[in-house]
């Protein structure tokens, strides 16, 4: 089981208030939002009027559109409260490209080229770490290593710096392991035909 220093701490940083909206919200740029985070005690979710029995049993569905989206929004939750290293944002520093991600890079492989797990990524460098982060422990070892290598060896190799330095903020931070935390992640994903949705047993 996972820790974040005690149950004391994971209290402390734990959203206050989840809100659930059914539709998406939309950007002036034409994309959509699955989620935000305020402040530090807020989290909403959106889109959830596409849950149902059948899409709440496909992990690749519930991944795209709520699983990240969660573990991206408390990743902000976690960086609002302790700040992770200057130097992750250095790395690519000269390359964000703010509100214009989404016409910069169309396909992730472009995004990896410039050393972004995901276009959105290549925003600013919050968004760069939280991406990082919630790709890393959602995707299984193969998954993760085709999205990091679809844009060639350049690009891979600062996605796994980045990598580097947010695997260090977890574990020196908050006293998370993200491969542990990846491997639990993982296996509840490949038990969810089996998990009863009704009773939450």
């Amino acid at each position: 089981m996972i820790k974040l220093q005690g149950v004391r701490t994971l209290s402390k940083i734990f959203p206050k208030l989840l809100n659930y909206i059914g539709s998406p919200a939309y950007r002036n740029n034409g994309t959509f939002v699955l989620g935000t985070a305020e402040g530090g005690v807020k989290i909403t979710l959106y889109l959830l009027n596409e849950l149902n029995e059948e899409t709440g049993k496909d992990v690749a569905f519930l991944n795209e559109y709520y699983f990240h989206t969660m573990h991206h929004e408390f990743g902000h939750i976690l960086h609002q409260t302790k700040g992770y290293p200057a130097s992750f944002e250095q790395i690519t520093g000269a390359s964000y490209v703010s509100d214009s991600w989404s016409d910069i890079y169309e396909i992730d492989s472009d995004a990896a080229a410039a050393g972004f797990v995901s276009p959105y990524a290549s925003k600013e460098p919050n968004e760069d770490f939280v991406e990082t982060y919630s790709y890393y422990i959602t995707l299984s070892p193969a998954q993760w290593n085709q999205r990091i290598s679809s844009g060639g060896a350049e690009g891979k190799a600062l996605i796994e710096a980045k990598l580097d330095i947010v695997r260090t903020y977890f574990q020196n931070v908050w006293n998370i392991n993200l491969d542990e935390l990846r491997d639990e992640i993982l296996a509840r994903q490949a038990d969810l035909p089996n998990f009863d949705q009704t009773s939450l047993k």
